[in-house]
């Protein structure tokens, strides 16, 4: 395992360990003062826990080495478990969200000046994951870092709703910020849905263009033509690509397919391609 690797997981580990932490102490908060944005914020606190518990989970399967029967590896674990507590945190919210409609017209009770002490513990509770995160700029660490900064927004919109309320004494605050809260849970949790998704379908990964990718490679010296053009995700950051290339009989196809890998290499950074090779004579290019 890479040092940066280490790394990656050492931050995971401890930002998991504080989060989840905090998460058992803010939602015994929100049943103890009634709040039900201290409940909406602990949920979020949730889906960080379970992001960077998908990450951590991740990151130990990718160094499993491939079997006979799983020759991709473990990497699409990682989609698997993301795609499970997508839709879990979703149906959570949706409970959370039928609760708060429910309290717009009948207001319960809530401890305003308690709700401000557990909400302000989990700002900085927030705050100090993001700049565990914030030194590690892979993708994969770069989306934990986005997400304890969304939660950060729903600890100053629980924060908010306590002072509010302490300082209005009208409990409407806290059902109509848990809704707040909720629709960001709804927002960040969205992309890790949608790309599981994706991905399970072979879905072209969206920073990728098939188009870009068959004109570049018609460009390179000896291809003629190109089919079966075929470009998905193994997983989060793991892309493939499959192809038939077309050349004219006086081509070496060794000579064509280093260069055909060389742009896909270095221009798309696609590294794990299979390339067939079919000899045509008397074929002209096409630019579909």
């Amino acid at each position: 395992m890479s040092h940066g690797s280490h790394s990656n997981i050492r931050a995971l580990q401890k930002v998991l360990a504080l989060t989840g932490l905090f998460f058992f102490v803010e939602i015994a908060a929100g049943f103890l003062t009634g709040s039900l944005a201290l409940l909406s914020d602990a949920g979020h606190m949730l889906s960080d826990a379970l992001s960077l518990g998908v990450s951590l989970y991740a990151a130990s399967m990718a160094q499993r080495a491939p079997t006979a029967q799983k020759s991709y590896g473990f990497i699409r674990t990682e989609v698997l478990a993301g795609l499970f507590n997508g839709v879990s945190l979703w149906l959570i919210v949706g409970l959370l969200m039928y609760e708060a409609a429910h309290r717009l017209f009948t207001p319960h009770p809530v401890n305003g000046a308690d709700v401000i002490v557990v909400a302000a513990a989990g700002l900085v509770v927030n705050l100090i994951s993001a700049r565990m995160l914030h030194q590690h700029d892979d993708l994969n660490m770069r989306s934990v870092y986005y997400h304890v900064l969304t939660d950060a927004l729903g600890s100053v919109a629980a924060l908010l709703s306590g002072i509010l309320i302490w300082a209005t004494g009208w409990f409407i605050f806290d059902p109509i910020l848990s809704m707040v809260i909720g629709i960001l849970v709804l927002y960040s949790t969205w992309s890790l849905i949608r790309d599981s998704i994706n991905i399970l379908m072979e879905s072209v990964p969206g920073h990728l263009d098939p188009a870009e990718i068959r004109n570049s490679l018609l460009n390179c010296e000896g291809v003629e033509n190109i089919h079966d053009l075929h470009i998905w995700s193994i997983g989060s950051n793991s892309h493939a690509l499959s192809a038939h290339i077309v050349i004219p009989h006086q081509n070496n196809p060794f000579e064509v397919r280093g260069r055909v890998e060389q742009v896909l290499q270095g221009k798309f950074d696609l590294s794990h391609t299979t390339l067939q090779m079919e000899i045509q004579e008397n074929c002209t290019k096409h630019h579909e």
